[in-house]
């Protein structure tokens, strides 16, 4: 198959984009009244909505958020007058971005295209919540939250995909949450996995949903893999957010001897960490340091400075992992500098069973359609799959909802796909899935990530655990895993 990516507007597209959507300023379009963007969507195609004088208006786009597919989805807004338009939010930096994650989005929809719905097809527009002063001076989540007001106000996505991590997907749900937003949205990540996040939506059905278990579940197979080790003294460094505190409060409940929470704020704290550790205890007996940050670039961090001093190449210092650590870029970017540690490395993570033929179907079929591979991102498959629980929730939404696809009905749909005749997350059964949603029928998926059985109360699903470590391979390093079943 031939290599295909989603493309982010170059200088020739970005001209079409400013004469579609207005680069310097709004424009009202021949004074026609609205009482909602949809109605302006409805009329002109995308890229219009409604103004403060209840006139349609051209708006401007968002740099964030120029790489879409199909790719000429702004170039030519009146084809694209019924699409339907996912949003997606992850991280575009180029050496320890979600690329990957991004690409697997992309495919979901590509295949959902195959046979569309009724007479609509699928878009996607993949926002960039980086920080990066090139692009402007936003914080990661102050650029996610503008990202997903764009999505939703002036493209009005029924659905997100993403945020990658738990405190942005907590700052995005509570902004697109507020009372004056008319407009409700389906969130569904693949990778915030806090255990604050069950209860952030009261609502049955809510409209955040994830692909993979919250770290309660991570928490207390982290412990047991500690105790496996004879760990009886363990320091918790983690980062100061959602995601931190809550797998390290979960660390804490489960662990049953002694153990020691130190919190950062800062990236730049972590090298004076590692020294600190390593001063407070000289002489390590059955001693673990466990690192838990959201993002790979603060795992590297750490592994690095830690490779600089010996105390963390003692055998009776073990070193552990959250499921952040389970990616390629790890080793790729700290093998120069950590690989005497590597031996001592230990992790956790809510396991892909590569084994499953589901699985296995998606990761050739990535493989095929883009140049990175699939196993480069640890959600890489949870991504798939949250694109592809957005579909269905449009879905069941378009043939019950008047054709309507709208979020609230589209978390609906997500409370029946855990009970029925089995489906596989595959290109190939998609007009099944159409067919069973038509006649109000439940279904019962199997993802690529794993079984996706929803807990009806909850609304969370479950996963095996992947117990890992670092081992050599030829002249490199490679994962080597052991999965255990929850």
């Amino acid at each position: 198959m031939q290599h295909l990516l989603s493309r982010r507007i170059g200088p020739a597209s970005s001209a079409a984009l400013a004469a579609v959507l207005g680069c310097s300023a709004v424009s009202s379009v021949d004074y026609a009244p609205c009482s909602s963007s949809a109605d302006c969507r409805s009329a002109f195609g995308l890229g219009y909505a409604c103004g403060e004088q209840q006139l349609c208006e051209r708006s401007e786009g968002f740099e964030r958020c120029e790489e879409v597919f199909p790719v000429d989805l702004f170039e030519a807004p009146d084809k694209y007058r019924d699409v339907i338009v996912f949003g997606s939010l992850f991280d575009h930096t180029e050496s320890t971005g979600d690329r990957v994650l991004v690409n697997s989005a992309t495919l979901a929809v590509m295949e959902a295209n195959m046979s569309g719905l009724g007479d609509r097809s699928f878009a996607i527009v993949h926002c960039d919540y980086q920080e990066n002063p090139k692009i402007d001076d936003l914080s990661a989540e102050e650029a996610a939250v503008e990202a997903a007001k764009y999505l939703v106000d002036q493209l009005g996505t029924p659905a997100i995909v993403g945020p990658g991590t738990s405190g942005l997907a907590e700052a995005v749900y509570k902004e697109l949450a507020k009372s004056e937003r008319a407009q409700r949205t389906l969130i569904v990540s693949p990778s915030a996995t806090s255990p604050s996040l069950t209860s952030i939506d009261t609502d049955k059905p809510g409209l955040f949903w994830r692909t993979a278990p919250p770290d309660s579940v991570l928490g207390a197979k982290l412990a047991q893999f500690m105790e496996d080790e004879v760990v009886t003294n363990a320091v918790v460094v983690y980062e100061g957010n959602t995601y931190g505190k809550g797998l390290a409060i979960e660390l804490e409940k489960n662990f049953e001897d002694k153990i020691e929470l130190d919190e950062y704020q800062d990236p730049s704290q972590i090298p004076t960490k590692v020294v600190e550790i390593a001063n407070a205890n000289a002489t390590p007996d059955n001693f673990a340091i466990v690192f838990i940050a959201s993002d790979v670039a603060q795992v590297t961090s750490f592994l690095n400075a830690a490779g600089a001093n010996p105390f963390y190449a003692d055998p009776e210092v073990k070193i552990f992992f959250g499921d952040t650590a389970y990616n390629v870029d790890v080793i790729t970017q700290t093998q120069s500098k950590a690989a005497p540690l590597y031996p001592n490395v230990r992790g956790v993570f809510p396991g892909e069973p590569t084994a499953r033929e589901v699985y296995k179907f998606f990761n050739t079929t990535y493989d095929a359609t883009f140049p990175e591979k699939a196993m480069d991102a640890s959600y890489s498959s949870h991504t798939y799959d949250a694109t592809w629980l957005a579909i269905y929730g449009a879905a069941w939404s378009y043939f019950q909802n008047d054709q309507k696809v709208e979020g609230p009905a589209m978390a609906e749909g997500l409370t029946k796909i855990s009970a029925g005749e089995t489906y596989d997350i595959v290109s190939t059964t998609w007009n099944g899935i159409k067919t069973a949603f038509k006649a109000k029928r439940s279904i019962d998926v199997r993802g690529a990530s794993g079984e996706l059985d929803y807990d009806p109360t909850t609304e969370e699903t479950t996963a095996p655990v992947i117990r890992w470590t670092i081992v050599p391979d030829g002249g490199g390093f490679k994962f080597d895993t052991v999965m255990e079943e929850m």
